[in-house]
């Protein structure tokens, strides 16, 4: 007699349908959790103050024109669900003291031939980013210029997408899995996970976009607001155009 352990092919899909998939960490990813001197913190809010409705949220959108979307649909349909709030660390910028300046650089290490600080997530976004250089990051980027994906990538793409997994590797460790609740980006320290997120998903579709999908869906389930757009590339999405699956 076969034995079954576990959920079914079938109910592991619809348990982990809109959750983060998890990144396995290896080479610059697994570097990067060794130099990690402790995870970020993240925390469940007061659940009297914050529960964030889906359903009501997008109620206020149900009579646009073309009404809600499928994803938008299903996500309505969720209960109430607790709202996390995240440590940050800040990249110095003009509005970083001196004192805070040298803090960070004191928690600096050398990941992948990089000195950064390993809790900075936004450091992770940049570096990706810097590596791919996309075309459309540029001011002046005109989309009817680029006849395909392939045009779009000026710098090492595989280098962009293995920053950008590293610093996922990193918020993974804060995070529960599965993460089914809300992350909104309405908190400013919030923010870093949501672009570091994106940036990944963006930067992997162009690689291999079945493989994207699950993160733009992820991202519109943990932030149905969804002040990144990431609907418009998520399958169902109001112009979802990937395909489903990974």
């Amino acid at each position: 007699m076969a034995m079954s352990v576990g959920l079914e092919p079938k109910e592991l899909k619809a348990a982990l349908e809109g959750v983060m998939p998890w990144l396995t960490p290896t080479g610059l990813a697994s570097e990067a959790l060794e130099k990690l001197d402790r995870p970020l913190l993240a925390w469940m809010q007061d659940s009297e103050l914050h529960m964030f409705d889906s359903a009501a949220h997008y109620a206020a959108y149900a009579d646009e024109p073309g009404g809600l979307s499928r994803l938008e649909r299903e996500i309505a349909k969720l209960p109430p669900r607790p709202e996390w709030a995240m440590e940050r660390v800040w990249s110095p910028d003009e509005e970083t003291d001196e004192a805070y300046d040298a803090a960070y650089e004191k928690a600096c290490v050398t990941i992948g031939g990089r000195r950064l600080h390993p809790r900075d997530l936004d450091a992770y976004t940049a570096i990706a980013y810097e590596l791919a250089d996309l075309a459309d990051q540029d001011e002046e980027f005109d989309p009817n210029d680029v006849e395909s994906k392939d045009e779009l990538v000026r710098g090492d793409l595989d280098a962009g997408v293995a920053w950008a997994a590293a610093g996922v590797c990193v918020l993974q460790q804060s995070l529960p899995y599965p993460f089914r609740d809300v992350l909104p980006y309405g908190n400013i320290d919030n923010r870093p996970a949501h672009r570091l997120v994106y940036a990944y998903a963006n930067l992997l579709q162009l690689k291999h976009p079945r493989k994207a999908a699950a993160w733009f869906t992820a991202m519109v389930y943990f932030s149905p607001m969804d002040n990144m757009g990431a609907r418009f590339l998520a399958p169902g999405g109001p112009s979802g155009s990937l395909p489903v699956g990974i």
